[in-house]
This record gives C-alpha cells, structure tokens and sequence, in this order.
C-alpha cells in the first residue's frame, strides 16, 4: 500500500511541473519575440528622429533658396543632346541627380537642384552613421530626385519616369499623411534603382504650406535578415498585414511548405526578377492549415496556433510588432 501511495504521489509531482512547463514555454517563447521586437525598434525609432530633422533642414534650405543658387557649380550638371538634366558625377562622391523627362517646368525644377544641394552632405552624414540604410533620397513634386549613394542612372533608370507615382513618395503626400510626419512603407516593394526589395521610412517637406517633395531612407530586406534574424537559429517569419512574408530563413519557409526555393535562400530568390509576391502570401498557400494559421493571427488576433503538416507536428508563437503593422513568427517542430 505504500508503495501504492508512493506512486500516485510521484505521478501527482511529475504531471505538476509538465503541467507548469507547458505555462512557462509559451511565456518564454513569447518574452523571446518580444525582445526581437525591441531589439528591431530600438534601431528604426532613431531613423524617425533623423528624418523629421533632414525635413527641418531641407525646409531651411528652400527659406534660403536665394542665397544657395549662387554658390552652386552648374558647371557640374550637363543637360545631353535628347535635353536630359543630370549629374554625370564622374567621381561617384555626390548623389545622383536628375529631372525626369516627367517634368513640366524644367527651369524651375533645376533651379530646385541647385536648391537642395547641400542635402548631399546630410546624405552622406546617415549613411555613415547607420550601416542599415542603404540609401537617402529626395523626390520632389517638381519630377527631380537626388540619392545618395549614386547608382548608374543612365542604364538604370527610365528617364521618363514619373517620380511622384510610387509608394514611397505619395504615401506622404498631403491627402494620405495630413498629419505631415514621417511613414514606414511598411509593403516592401523593388527598389527602382536595383537594390532589391526595400522597407522604406518617408517624411514629406513642406515650404510655405506646399509641398516641395519627399525623403527616404532605405533599408534592404537582405541587411534587415542579416541584422535582425539571421543571429539566431530559429525558424522565423515576418509577414505584413496581408499575410505577405517579408522576410524569413528557409527553415521556415520550408516549415509552412511555401513554394520551393531550389538553390536559393528567401533573401536571394525575392530579389530576382520572376519573384511574385502572391507566391508567398499565407492567404494564398495550398494548405488549408496554414491558411487557417493566418487567419488566426491576422484577422482573429491570436498569438498561437498549433497544426499537422507533412506528417510533423508544428507550433507557431506570433507577435505583433508596434512602429510597424508587421508580424513575428517562430515555428517550432
């Protein structure tokens, strides 16, 4: 009978500290993702601050515009035989510069060039300064843009383009930031000068209640992995309000059976030129449950949720993250 007694208090013991690890996993999974979250906004919230003082600055250059035009070189700018202004830049130390063909007053949109040309030196200020951006530009209303570092414009770029028509520049703009303050594009999308998929951070410049035109700094999703998730070996995911991934190791990917990668790591496969996004969003996969795993997280607000796939058993622990309407992932087999 003791002995009987023995067991049954033994078994009592050790069903109670099962039962207290299955409580403290998921709290240690959660205060994990939590400090990823930290640590990621640590680092962006000192660009918001960066970028509302390149706005002030800029502003204080266009107060300045008859003092400035003088001091400038235009000798450094060329306009070729087709009527196409830019910086040939031949010693790659300035910012690209140019005025799109896109421009309707070309004589005002120099005399903006000429303007805003000691922006280049806060340019290059920021990039020294924090290694994660990978490039500052301005876009103006007036179809000019200036970016820093330079980049091979004329096999580039399309000279026509209309640099007031992408994301990063009208998601600014008066109707859809009224507020005038900085903006995360928090939808990745392909740098237009070739550096891959980019998360930008925005914030217009206005000039006696006009606005003049818009800065950016650019962060790369491969230097985003490489800073933020690729110290740990974990499978992680970040995935934006659609149900989009944004960035994530293969391990992950593999874990939710998205589309195969063949020799590529995500990073590498997303800065080709076939990749299409809808091939990884959530909503889109072929499985039911991971379908089901989305809605969970981005519609219902869950944080956990546990499936079959493949024969293994996976749980996913999700957090939201606050400066940006992103979402982490870890997956657990």
């Amino acid at each position: 009978m003791k002995c009987f007694f023995l067991i049954v208090i033994c078994w009592l013991l050790v069903s109670s500290a099962c039962q207290s690890e299955r409580k403290e996993g998921p709290v240690t999974h959660f205060y994990f993702l939590d400090s990823i979250i930290r640590n990621i906004e640590s680092e962006l919230l000192p660009l918001e601050r960066e970028i509302e003082a390149l706005s002030g600055y800029s502003a204080d250059l266009f107060e300045k515009s008859d003092s400035l035009v003088p001091l400038v070189d235009p000798a450094k700018y060329i306009m070729n035989d087709s009527g196409f202004f830019y910086n040939p830049n031949p010693d790659n130390d300035e910012s690209t510069v140019f005025v799109s063909f896109a421009s309707t007053d070309l004589e005002k949109s120099i005399n903006e060039v000429y303007i805003t040309e000691l922006m280049d030196t806060e340019f290059k200020e920021i990039i020294n300064k924090y290694p994660m951006v990978s490039q500052v530009y301005y876009n103006s209303a007036n179809q000019f843009s200036r970016l820093y570092p330079p980049y091979d414009l004329l096999n580039t770029l399309d000279l026509k383009v209309d640099v007031t028509g992408f994301n990063f520049y009208y998601l600014a703009d008066e109707v859809r930031n009224p507020s005038k303050k900085s903006v995360w594009v928090e939808e990745v999308y392909i740098d237009p000068v070739g550096r891959g998929w980019i998360l930008s951070l925005i914030h217009p410049v206005y000039h006696n209640e006009e606005l003049r035109g818009v800065l950016g700094m650019d962060i790369t999703l491969t230097d985003f992995m490489s800073i933020f998730l690729d110290r740990y070996d974990k499978k992680m995911l970040i995935i934006d309000s659609q149900g989009t991934i944004v960035a994530g190791n293969v391990g992950a990917i593999e874990a939710l059976s998205m589309p195969p990668l063949k020799n590529h790591t995500y990073i590498q496969t997303i800065i080709s030129d076939n990749f299409r996004k809808e091939d990884f969003n959530l909503f889109k996969s072929k499985s039911k449950e991971v379908r089901r795993m989305a809605s969970k997280f981005l519609l219902e607000k869950e944080n956990f949720w546990e499936f079959e796939m493949t024969g293994k058993r996976h749980e996913v622990y999700c957090r939201q993250m606050n400066m940006l309407d992103w979402y982490l992932l870890d997956i657990h087999d």
